[in-house]
């Protein structure tokens, strides 16, 4: 079905325009809806008509923004704020992140998890230069070795354990609302 294109009026209301969003309020339209609708009952126009359409806009689909309007209790609004400030997203790219069950860690362990892996990458090339040693067929003496594998087992245990803090961050700690949550 075709959509029909969008056309604009202008009207002077000349004062009717509170009872006109009154009228409108008490009947869960919008301004525009109840006056498409007034305009259609004055015209005979079939109330077919007025249905909405689906778009074939571009970008109507996954690339553009809806705007939703959520109520919230104020404890959980404030919460919800907050862990999206943590994650440095705003609260509907946060929203979207829970909502496509892929929650965004918070900055401070995403930077402390970065600073991890950087350091796991010295740990790589630790290890590397003690395989060259080898490779050499220069042994390194038992203490060289030693150092060498402690740097690396501390490393790597270093990472894990961020790593796994990191992770359990991202489990949800819940499945059911808390009495804190039912404030």
């Amino acid at each position: 079905m075709a959509r029909a294109a969008r056309e604009r009026v202008t009207i002077d209301l000349r004062g009717l325009a509170p009872a006109l969003k009154a009228h409108a309020k008490a009947r869960r339209l919008t301004v525009s809806e109840l006056a498409r609708l007034a305009l259609a009952t004055a015209l005979d126009a079939s109330p077919r008509a007025l249905q909405p359409e689906a778009t074939d806009e571009p970008g109507a689909e996954a690339g553009q923004s809806t705007k939703v309007t959520v109520r919230l209790r104020s404890g959980v609004a404030a919460r919800l704020n907050a862990r999206a400030r943590a994650c440095g997203l705003s609260r509907g790219s946060y929203l979207a992140t829970l909502i496509d069950e892929t929650p965004a860690p918070p900055l401070a362990a995403v930077a402390a998890l970065r600073a991890s892996t950087d350091q796991l990458a010295a740990v790589s090339a630790d290890q590397n230069e003690l395989i060259r040693l080898l490779r050499d067929q220069r042994l390194p003496s038992e203490e060289e070795l030693d150092e060498y594998t402690r740097r690396i087992v501390d490393g790597v245990r270093r990472h894990l354990d961020l790593a796994s803090r990191v992770v359990a961050e991202l489990r949800p700690a819940r499945t059911s609302p808390t009495q804190h949550d039912r404030q």
